[in-house]
């Protein structure tokens, strides 16, 4: 196993800039909570990166934030480092590969935009991604499972947006220098829905999302599982649509799920939503060298002709 040390995107322009030549890889990184580090619980902090298991020596510059605050897929699209470096001339780089987390956080997002308006008016249906049990009736009247917890307007209209943002993405990629240098993604594992979470989010994420929806505590569970499905079916479908984009399916790897009803870290989640060390391991441990074959494949396969310029 190699050295895989992450620099931040400004330290390219600092006063000791990484000698990246130095490293057999580079590649370039931008992604939610998942990618950066909480400054709010940093003894127990970590991240996949960190945890990514490789044999060639690779470095990672890190355009994703510290912290412990949920980051919207199109803040990684128009982030001003991440954009210039992968395609702006006189700035870019070429990367061996372009490694994005995203999905989770806008997920999670969603679910927390409450029923009513600051005004007392109920948020459209396409507004948020759950129902109060009022509204499951009207929009479900024969469901009885958990998918009658969930907005499917607003499923919709996440889903359609965090396609077009990954399409965005991949058009930016092809426009400059790094086209046709694969992008990485990969799925979430599943989160036990419990009162976990942070000095700023001390009951989580989902837990009082689901609360303020007077969903019952015993159905919360199983409307997570559908949500956090329909993301992993969202990205494995549509990686497989798009120009050397690949989806490493974390979902499948085994974790120790907390217990619930727990308000601190159990089994390999630090929290509702993040795992701890162990847990990023065990992802890291399968996604490093499932990351290595892409990009040597990647390696052999011809290029696409570049299109030309209007």
């Amino acid at each position: 196993t190699c050295a895989l040390p992450i620099f931040p995107a400004d330290a390219l322009t600092g006063p000791n800039p990484p000698t990246l030549g130095e490293y057999g890889r580079r590649l370039l990184a931008e992604g939610d909570s998942w990618f950066t580090i909480g400054s709010l619980n940093p003894v127990r902090s970590s991240n996949l990166l960190l945890r990514l298991r490789v044999t060639r020596s690779t470095a990672i510059i890190s355009c994703a934030y510290p912290g412990d605050t949920l980051a919207h897929m199109v803040d990684h699209v128009n982030d001003p480092w991440f954009d210039r470096l992968l395609r702006h001339p006189n700035f870019a780089s070429r990367w061996e590969g372009i490694l994005l987390s995203a999905g989770g956080n806008d997920l999670i997002d969603a679910a927390q935009q409450r029923p009513c308006h600051r005004d007392g008016q109920p948020a459209a249906w396409d507004e948020r991604l759950l129902l109060t049990p009022e509204e499951a009736l009207q929009q479900h009247p024969a469901e009885t499972g958990a998918a009658r917890w969930i907005s499917e307007p607003g499923w919709q209209r996440l889903s359609n947006y965090l396609v077009a943002n990954l399409i965005e993405l991949v058009e930016r990629r092809d426009e400059g220098m790094n086209r046709d240098v694969p992008l990485l993604l990969h799925t979430y594992s599943a989160p036990v829905v419990r009162p976990a979470g942070v000095v700023t989010a001390p009951q989580g994420w989902l837990w009082p999302a689901f609360e303020a929806f007077d969903i019952p505590v015993g159905a919360r569970q199983a409307v997570s599982d559908v949500l956090f499905g329909r993301l992993r079916r969202l990205w494995l479908d549509t990686g497989a649509t798009l120009p050397q984009v690949r989806v490493f399916d974390s979902a499948a790897v085994p974790l120790n799920p907390a217990q619930p009803g727990s308000t601190g870290p159990s089994g390999d989640w630090v929290n509702e939503i993040h795992l701890t060390p162990a847990g990023y391991a065990k992802l890291g441990a399968a996604m490093g060298p499932w990351m290595e074959a892409q990009l040597q494949e990647v390696r052999f396969q011809p290029s696409r002709p570049q299109a030309p310029r209007p």
